[in-house]
């Protein structure tokens, strides 16, 4: 089977996947069906299947055609701009028709887990990752969306605060009164700490300087040090919180440090990416890349502000 089939322009286009097997092949008939659901298509009649036309969906039913054919069955597949027994319409309502099943399903599981205690639940991080990524597998096949994947990202959300501990309490701190301190950490900054000393540099004192010591030294704090990420210091990990959350409400800068964002480092300290923004392990390469590419902490401690302003941009364009 060849994928060079060019793709009609000028409006939508649809590409028809049709596949049969020999009686004997049942098994291979249902992995069939599974990988075409998987990719969002629809039937329109019998096996018959349409996805909307593009090179990613072009490229994967090349490859099922083609393991199809391995398993001795017969394929057909054609790109058009049309069907002529449905209209665009009728096309995109069926799609939306589709996910919004696939939706109500997900939903119904999510309103079961919210319905049980939390001691009748004890894996519940566990059933929150999976049902967080059946809705990432969901939206990334609503092609057409009328809304309700939105809507089950808020009620998933909601699942998630209902089973987290009680927030710990934490005091606010005046910028004015950080200005010209020297910051104190463990020497080899790696993620909690680049991303506080740059939230230092960037929302509380420009010219703060920081300063590394052994994670072994036990020394008495002297007059205008502030210790952060480290044992005894005013600022570091409380309860579920990473140093760099803790000083994002310390000094209450809720506003100006998207929530996303906080996920993100979080589950990059953490070592938590089950259920975290996709994007996750891509920040987690590029510290792991500065750590490497910088031994020496105050170059690592610079390159990394510049990096983490880019990822900060990134975060408000996405949300304007």
């Amino acid at each position: 089977m060849s994928n060079t089939t060019p793709i009609p322009t000028g409006g939508p286009a649809w590409l028809l996947f049709s596949f049969s097997f020999p009686a004997k092949g049942q098994a291979a008939r249902v992995k069939t069906l599974r990988r075409l659901h998987g990719l969002g298509a629809i039937p329109i009649k019998n096996t018959l299947y349409l996805l909307p036309a593009g090179p990613h969906h072009q490229e994967q039913l090349t490859w099922l055609g083609r393991e199809v054919e391995e398993r001795g069955g017969e394929v057909v597949m054609a790109v058009s701009s049309q069907v002529l027994t449905l209209t665009p319409e009728q096309i995109r309502a069926a799609f939306s028709r589709a996910r919004d099943t696939d939706y109500a399903a997900l939903e119904e599981d999510i309103r079961l887990f919210m319905d049980r205690p939390a001691d009748q639940e004890p894996g519940g991080p566990a059933v929150l990752r999976r049902l967080s990524r059946r809705l990432d597998a969901l939206r990334g096949i609503d092609f057409f969306p009328t809304g309700l994947g939105q809507a089950l990202e808020r009620l998933l959300a909601q699942a998630g605060r209902s089973r987290e501990e009680e927030p710990p309490v934490i005091p606010g701190h005046r910028t004015e009164d950080y200005q010209g301190r020297v910051w104190i950490t463990r020497a080899d900054p790696h993620v909690d700490r680049l991303a506080s000393f740059w939230l230092v540099r960037r929302f509380i004192d420009p010219e703060a300087e920081v300063v590394f010591e052994s994670p072994d030294a036990v020394l008495a704090p002297q007059p205008g040090e502030v210790r952060f990420d480290m044992a005894q210091g005013e600022f570091t990990h409380q309860g579920g919180l990473i140093t760099f959350e803790v000083m994002v409400a310390a000094f209450r800068l809720e506003e100006r440090i998207p929530a996303r964002l906080r996920r993100v480092l979080r589950a990059v300290d953490l070592l938590e990416f089950e259920a975290a923004p996709p994007e996750t392990l891509g920040v987690r390469r590029m510290l792991d890349g500065l750590a490497v590419a910088f031994v020496d902490g105050q170059v690592r401690m610079a390159v990394a502000r510049t990096f983490f302003d880019a990822l900060l941009a990134s975060y408000a364009n996405q949300q304007q």
